[in-house]
């Protein structure tokens, strides 16, 4: 009975290796500077996770359906120096969500005629978009760091905070949950899924993956568009040191790790935002510890590696095959 009970624990730990990593590691990194297990502190992790998360589950969505984004941190880019120099030029605030919606529906709907119709490779195609993304952004900013002064209603979500917890955490959750409906609970998303599983078996059963991939990168396009205003609110400005290629990592590493909590490794929103908000702690807590940003880096690169990793390895589990 006890050998039972233990293989049973055991079983246990293994499907949930994922999560228990991510604690063990935090507990690890934590135990060697308590500052990071104080309520500020976590609010404060919270808050840094907001544009990462929301980028995480903004590149979720295209990669469901079986596309990819390699320009998805630029985008984010682009359009938090637009409604930064929109708002410096005396543009409502307001209307700059609106503006970020549509530039990044724009870009998403490029990137889908690029590989649906053009029938580009996604990887190609979207490194393509991503350089004139960043060129687009030079060109804009001049090189130069675009700040703003405290304008309170278009920092609120940003920066404000309701009973204590960030309002751009809620803001997150709360597409979070929407976009887990719209992929688990409707049609369209189901399909998108199944597209993203196998794209024989799902035109066997009537689904059109065309159809599929460009709605996931319209819906992608528009939440990274989306995700650049609140990157401004968040930071007051836009900055002109190029993070695009370190948010696609994180973005990235997200996605797969949170994928990992799946038995088949499916790719899921709340997997990405629990995912996201690990790897902004763990960001703090190494920063907190001393650690360079350059090692920093590093980590969350190896981050990347093992989550890919472990799809792979889970997808060969079920006879799958997953080709990156």
């Amino acid at each position: 009975m006890k050998r039972k009970n233990k293989i049973q624990i055991g079983n246990v730990i293994i499907k949930r290796s994922t999560g228990v990593a991510m604690i063990l590691v935090l507990l690890i990194l934590g135990l060697r500077a308590p500052l990071f297990f104080q309520p500020e502190n976590i609010m404060t992790v919270l808050k840094q996770s907001g544009v990462l998360v929301m980028t995480a589950l903004s590149i979720t969505a295209v990669l469901i359906p079986g596309g990819f984004d390699m320009g998805a941190g630029a985008l984010v880019q682009l359009t938090c120096n637009i409604a930064a120099g929109l708002i410096l030029s005396g543009l409502n605030p307001a209307l700059t969500w609106f503006a970020g919606l549509g530039i990044g529906l724009f870009f998403g709907l490029v990137n889908a005629c690029l590989v649906v119709y053009i029938k580009i490779p996604t990887f190609v195609a979207t490194l393509g978009t991503m350089y004139l993304m960043t060129g687009l952004t030079a060109l804009y900013n001049g090189g130069k760091a675009l700040t703003m002064k405290l304008i309170v209603s278009f920092q609120m979500l940003g920066q404000g905070e309701i009973l204590g917890f960030p309002v751009i955490f809620i803001v997150v959750l709360l597409f979070c949950i929407g976009l887990n409906y719209f992929f688990k609970r409707t049609r369209t998303g189901l399909r998108m899924y199944a597209c993203g599983e196998n794209k024989n078996a799902a035109a066997i059963h009537g689904i059109d993956s065309g159809r599929c991939i460009i709605l996931g990168y319209a819906i992608s396009g528009a939440l990274l568009g989306f995700t650049g205003v609140l990157q401004c609110s968040y930071n007051y400005g836009a900055s002109a040191v190029d993070y695009g290629m370190d948010f696609l990592i994180k973005a990235l590493a997200s996605a797969y790790l949170g994928s990992t909590f799946s038995k088949t490794s499916e790719l899921s929103m709340f997997g990405t935002m629990i995912s996201g908000i690990f790897i902004a702690a763990l960001s703090n807590v190494m920063v907190i510890n001393g650690f360079s940003n350059q090692i920093v880096s590093g980590v969350l690169g190896v981050v990347l590696i093992l989550s890919i990793l472990l799809t792979v390895i889970k997808k060969r589990d079920i006879g799958q095959v997953t080709i990156f």
